[in-house]
């Protein structure tokens, strides 16, 4: 999300989503633009879903091995602040959201375009993230257009982008370091 609006990379970004999972101390999710249909078979849909190995959420699905994803929609542009820039290492961030729990325990959240629940099956080292291969255990529709890092910047105000500049500048330093690349 570093590159500037209108650059070719950013075509590539799916819509924003909150990714969530569970552990013993509850709930947790963090906002990722990094999820992907990862199948061609209809009977056996799979997502490719990558998150930052510093983010408390990437711990939660490693150790539960259950995600769930809401494909944030258009207006859910409150989330970006509460999923986006604080830890649940801190303490419990979902408290005053409006989310539902699946079986498993891990987060949906109300008014998304739609949302799925899966179990992992596999996960790619890639330095820095892990990208997780999920198989899709359920689906749901929601409602209103999915929520795109370019229309959610017009509306969030520049506090935030300044403050989520800052943290993407920091998380970018040590991605940098850990991340594969070319030697």
């Amino acid at each position: 999300m570093t590159q500037p609006a209108g650059s070719v990379l950013s075509l590539f970004w799916s819509p924003l989503c909150a990714v969530g999972s569970h552990g013993r101390a509850g709930p947790n999710a963090q906002v990722c633009l990094s999820v992907f249909g990862a199948s061609i078979v209809p009977e056996r849909p799979r997502l490719l879903v990558v998150l930052w190995k510093g983010n408390y959420t990437h711990a939660l699905v490693t150790e539960a091995g259950t995600v769930a994803v809401t494909v944030l929609a258009e207006g859910q542009e409150g989330l970006l602040e509460p999923l986006g820039l604080r830890s649940g290492r801190d303490g419990p961030k979902l408290d005053d959201l409006e989310t539902w729990l699946t079986p498993e325990g891990d987060p949906v959240f109300a008014g998304g375009a739609g949302w799925v629940t899966g179990r992992v099956i596999d996960a790619f080292d890639l330095g820095d993230a892990t990208a997780f291969l999920v198989a899709v255990a359920a689906t749901g529709e929601g409602s209103g257009a999915p929520l795109r890092w370019g229309a959610a910047q017009r509306v969030v105000g520049e506090g935030f982008l300044a403050r989520w500049a800052e943290k993407s500048a920091r998380d970018r330093a040590a991605a940098a370091r850990a991340m594969r690349w070319l030697e």
